[in-house]
């Protein structure tokens, strides 16, 4: 079965997960998609000492339902990917692919690499991936070589992402535009 997917791009607060899971569970029924995984990227052991990210959590997990499989992606995308397909869960959810390549500086080939064979075997086990990707490179060169390696690692994976999809979606305030 070949996935269809979709991305959906935009800063933060830009509204760009509340789409996406709205159109993630619309296709689930239209394409009678029963077994669905959330690949979360947000690391729960991060929010054990960060109140506001652990309130963002629970707003995520509160916006979706509960037949949802969560799956913890940590480190390991292609992993979390393998986990997936093991336990047949048949389409996809990622949100968002910033969180990780933040834990993925000191490694940036091996985590294009990941990201390559994280799609590959997408198209390959599930009939929907829908990921949920970060825009942060539309100002300036950061000063600091940390938020640049950043800066450019994900605007390298936004972009293999965004080339393998069906659909892109550009997502501001809340409103979304149909990049491809």
């Amino acid at each position: 079965m070949a996935a269809s997917t979709l991305v959906y791009l935009g800063g933060i607060r830009s509204g760009k997960s509340r789409l996406a899971q709205s159109r993630f569970s619309a296709e689930l029924s239209a394409r009678g998609l029963a077994h669905p995984a959330y690949l979360g990227t947000l690391l729960a052991a991060a929010a054990d000492e960060d109140r506001e990210l652990a309130e963002r959590l629970t707003e995520h997990r509160r916006g979706r339902p509960e037949a949802w499989a969560t799956m913890e992606v940590g480190l390991d995308l292609l992993g979390c990917a393998q986990g997936c397909r093991r336990q047949g869960h048949d389409a996809w959810f990622l949100d968002g692919l910033g969180a990780w390549a933040a834990l993925q500086l000191n490694a940036p080939q091996q985590a294009m690499a990941a990201l390559g064979g994280f799609l590959t075997l997408a198209k390959q086990s599930c009939g929907l991936l829908v990921l949920v990707l970060d825009e942060v490179g539309q100002g300036g060169v950061p000063e600091h070589p940390v938020a640049r390696a950043f800066t450019d690692l994900n605007g390298s994976l936004n972009q293999a992402a965004c080339g393998e999809a069906d659909e892109v979606w550009g997502v501001q305030a809340g409103l979304p535009l149909r990049l491809k």
